[in-house]
């Protein structure tokens, strides 16, 4: 008799493969990943990986949606801090940081997007994992109200999206053109200014 597996087992399980997949999507980009890749990459069987996942849009999904999961922690840890506005900005000082050409999954969910844009079946899943980033920042921008640092000059909604604007492309921008092309530190800086207006940070 085969000894039982616990659901704790199962999730590490899966969290093995989650992590290998994301790691193999990296390095070779969406289309170019197979199956078999992560198969090779983790100690389980064919049948082992496909019992968890059952094609590779499924498993990059689910990728995107752990990340999803990782990013809410993140937004609710910021919420936390003593002050969500120089958590926020620490954060952006730290992408001075990084390496040009680092963040290489960027370009994989690009490549995953704009496979997907024209399968109308897609179109509420992205729609949504918009909202769902939106309403993230929005939250976030709420709760620096309510701890009377953000006195918003504009609606949070309008400033959660351009949030989102702003991150997005210049992240997108890395990946074709190098950080020093694009003056990677001070438009992080230029857009550290302009949000501070929007959100009304109170000067201490």
């Amino acid at each position: 008799m085969s000894p039982k597996v616990t659901e704790s087992h199962k999730e590490q399980r899966r969290l093995s493969i989650l992590n290998a997949a994301k790691e193999i999507f990296a390095k070779k980009g969406y289309e170019a990943f197979v199956m078999q890749d992560v198969i090779d990459a983790v100690d389980l069987s064919r049948g082992g990986v496909y019992s968890y996942f059952s094609n590779k849009e499924d498993l990059f999904e689910s990728v995107l949606h752990s990340m999803n999961e990782s990013f809410r922690d993140g937004i609710e840890r910021l919420a936390h801090t003593d002050s969500i506005w120089q958590s926020l900005s620490n954060e952006f000082e730290s992408f001075k940081e990084i390496e040009d050409k680092q963040d290489s999954f960027t370009a994989v969910q690009i490549e995953f997007f704009l496979i997907n844009r024209r399968v109308p079946e897609k179109a509420a899943y992205f729609k949504n994992r918009y909202k769902y980033a939106t309403d993230q920042f929005v939250w976030l921008f709420q709760q620096g109200v309510e701890k009377g640092e953000f006195q918003p000059r504009y609606p949070v909604e309008a400033i959660a999206r351009y949030y989102i604007t702003f991150n997005d492309g210049i992240h997108i921008s890395t990946i074709f053109v190098s950080k020093q092309d694009i003056d990677y530190n001070q438009q992080i800086d230029l857009f550290l200014s302009q949000l501070a207006y929007m959100l009304g940070v109170k000067q201490k």
